[in-house]
């Protein structure tokens, strides 16, 4: 009989911001445990929260192989492994006197605006064996803000955001960050009228990942079918998991079954061409496919396909303020949006500025955006950009021709 188990530690601190000043804060640790054992082509699993006995979730693990569920054998290669990417950040002690000081330097720089939503600091650690002898671990942990900005006149709930999750805290530079954004908030100008071009967070990418499934692609009915090893994108379009420890603070260099990618990476889409699919070891086996490492599960549930953490639009190192010189329209914040099944892609826009020789110029009235997710990624793409407008915030933006659609 196989044995898989996973054990997961995590410990957050979460402060919670109302009307720009700290309304709660929570301390929180929780451990899962997950045990599934694989016999005759099923699969039985167990978990438990909180501390136990390991051989009582192991017969309850076995017990459920009566429930019939058919998965076949997930072992490793007996591959050993450890990365704890760890850093000082902020003691538990001083988190909430700085979240303090912030919110307040917040509302004296900016009393226009209304500061809400959360700031915590968080720590993860899982440990990954089998019974072929795999052993993996990893820990990190990330200072996370997640910020909604309303101006104090308007009616609306929220009018911006502002997000980050990093390695470190630097109220200076979130601070500064905010600045470019408020600063030339009031400062409201025409949309222009001549065309330019669109700098959108890349993420947009996210609308792929369904089309990215095996099960969806192998259906024939995905917007991607039939396409494996064909140009989809432009040459600089490479789209990827990148689960380099430390380079996304929180993002483990294995899946829930234990999968590692050679190199830690693992490509979608290279130089424009379509050339992995999301697979987990069921739909891996099933369609003779390579793992790509995106298993996920409930610690007590059988394995599925949705693990992207990593995911990443590869910028090469381009900075925003090197693609992009003169004039350009800056999406800040979208509500909503969607992609038809041909691929169109379309948003409101929320909150838009002009972008002017690096610099955000003043903001721009409600409209919506849209394009063929092929051509936004292919022929009216100019480039794909790591956004140094910020100093904290780490993004990734799209440069490409979209329509606008004026309101």
């Amino acid at each position: 009989m196989d044995k898989q188990k996973i054990v997961t530690g995590e410990r957050s601190c979460a402060a919670t911001l109302a009307g720009g000043t700290v309304e709660s804060v929570r301390f929180q640790e929780e451990e899962r445990t997950s045990v599934r054992v694989y016999e005759g082509g099923k699969i039985g699993v167990a978990g438990r929260i909180g501390g136990g006995d390991d051989a009582a979730l192991e017969q309850s693990a076995r017990e459920a192989l009566a429930y019939g569920i058919p998965y076949p054998s997930a072992l490793c290669g007996g591959e050993v492994r450890s990365a704890d990417t760890r850093t000082e950040i902020l003691s538990e002690i001083d988190f909430l006197p700085a979240v303090k000081k912030l919110a307040a330097r917040l509302k004296e720089r900016f009393p226009s605006f209304i500061f809400s939503n959360k700031i915590s600091m968080e720590e993860g650690k899982v440990r990954y064996t089998d019974s072929a002898g795999t052993d993996l671990f990893y820990a990190g942990n990330a200072f996370i803000v997640s910020l909604t900005v309303k101006e104090a006149a308007s009616a609306n709930i929220m009018d911006l955001a502002y997000g980050a999750v990093r390695g470190y805290y630097d109220e200076d530079a979130i601070v500064s960050d905010l600045s470019k954004l408020l600063d030339v908030y009031g400062n409201v100008l025409a949309l222009p009228e001549e065309e330019l071009p669109v700098i959108i967070d890349a993420n947009i990418v996210q609308y792929l990942l369904g089309h990215f499934m095996a099960e969806t692609y192998q259906s024939g009915a995905g917007l991607l079918s039939g396409k494996m090893g064909q140009k989809i994108f432009g040459d600089e379009t490479d789209i990827l998991l990148d689960r380099t420890p430390g380079k996304e603070p929180l993002a483990r260099f294995f899946d829930d079954e234990g999968v590692t990618l050679p190199g830690d990476k693992f490509y979608f889409v290279k130089e424009g061409r379509l050339c992995g699919l999301a697979a987990y070891r069921r739909t891996a086996a099933e369609f003779s496919l390579p793992l790509s490492g995106c298993g996920c599960a409930p610690f007590d549930g059988a394995p599925m396909c949705g693990n992207f953490s990593g995911l990443e639009v590869d910028a090469h190192g381009k900075k925003l303020s090197e693609a992009v010189k003169g004039r350009a329209v800056y999406i800040s914040v979208v509500s909503g949006g969607d992609m038809t099944p041909d691929g169109k892609f379309a948003t409101p826009v929320m909150c838009a500025y002009l972008y002017e020789d690096g610099k955000l110029a003043g903001r721009l009235p409600e409209f919506g955006i849209s394009g063929n997710i092929f051509d936004l990624f292919g022929k009216n793409m100019l480039a794909i950009a790591e956004n140094d407008l910020y100093g904290y915030t780490k993004e990734t933006v799209l440069v490409s021709r979209f329509s606008i659609d004026k309101k």
